[in-house]
């Protein structure tokens, strides 16, 4: 087993203004083929270091764990350090709306001010039955509100709305999520988009996923959004009349319709589903003594088997 932690490159892409930040790896809008050799003469991963969990095989024998309905499933011990768990880690999955960890991010990267107010462009999302939020061309609310309904109520008009203001257009923004994603260590992951909905050429792996997560659980607003099971956004439409919308967690542990699991304490986490991704959560929950732990469960068949499975791997990985 190779073991060791990824060493993220440590460019972040700062300010809240309208200047586009230079883009180290190039453009990688259409490119669906890069690669990063990760091997070294010591048969080592240089973009692993001890500061992250890493391995490049399957380590299942911590949990008794049905996978025949799964595409991947992993725990990872944050403060050891240590793979507790670790199935298909590095397979190219469809991530559904996990996208929007990295959304986030970015814009948490960039934005120094969250009460700023971002005049919404056009957002309108075409697809049927997907989660909107339900924004309007010309409607008025804060950076802080769009990412609560991002990450809250996992809102695809939200995240497009986000983009556009960060990036200045979506391509743009798409390019920066590929490259910070790139500077993480995440060899696996290729954006098209802010939000997830399905494309071929858009995927991550659930060990970059990992990655993503990590380094967003850094920053406390992103903590405290995901930990969030209702909240109310107060804005203006085009109109500059007054509009509210309650909004709820697509995290079933938070809302109750699933038992939390054993000892654990969940902090919060994000959902994304779609049927070529299947159901998909990452979580971040603490032991009974207060170790951090991030569990990550990808193409589940329902959300009977992703809550189940999910609630397993607590119970018998996290210790």
């Amino acid at each position: 087993m190779i073991s060791g932690c990824a060493l993220a490159v440590m460019l972040l892409l700062t300010g809240c203004g309208g200047s586009k930040p230079d883009l180290p790896y190039g453009s990688l809008d259409g490119n669906s083929n890069f690669s990063i050799d990760t091997q070294t003469e010591a048969g080592k991963l240089p973009f692993f270091a001890e500061e992250l969990c890493a391995t490049a095989e399957d380590i299942t024998d911590s949990a008794s764990v049905d996978t025949s309905e799964l595409k991947a499933a992993c725990v990872y011990n944050v403060s050891e350090r240590k793979v507790v768990y670790s199935y298909k880690a590095n397979d190219r999955l469809y991530p559904a709306s996990l996208t929007k960890i990295m959304t986030a991010l970015i814009v948490l990267e960039n934005c120094q001010d969250l009460s700023e107010e971002v005049i919404v462009g056009d957002v309108n999302i075409r697809e049927q039955g997907v989660q909107l939020f339900g924004l309007k061309e010309g409607d008025s609310l804060t950076v802080s509100q769009l990412l609560y309904a991002t990450l809250v109520n996992s809102s695809n008009d939200a995240a497009l709305a986000l983009a556009i203001r960060f990036g200045d257009n979506v391509e743009h923004f798409v390019d920066m999520m590929n490259t910070r994603a790139l500077q993480l260590g995440c060899t696996h992951t290729h954006f098209v988009n802010p939000h997830g909905l399905p494309n071929e050429d858009h995927y991550t792996s659930a060990y970059d996923l990992y990655l993503m997560f990590n380094e967003a659980l850094k920053h406390e607003e992103f903590v405290r959004m995901i930990q969030t099971v209702k909240y109310t956004v107060d804005y203006r439409n085009a109109e500059g009349e007054p509009q509210s919308k309650d909004i709820t967690s697509t995290n079933s542990y938070l809302t109750g319709a699933y038992k939390k699991p054993g000892e654990v304490t969940v902090i919060g986490g994000k959902t994304g589903s779609t049927a070529s991704a299947g159901r998909c959560m990452i979580l971040s929950v603490d032991s009974a003594a207060g170790d951090p732990y991030i569990i990550v469960v990808m193409g589940a068949g329902d959300n009977d088997v992703l809550y189940g499975t999910i609630s397993k791997l607590c119970n018998e990985c996290v210790k």
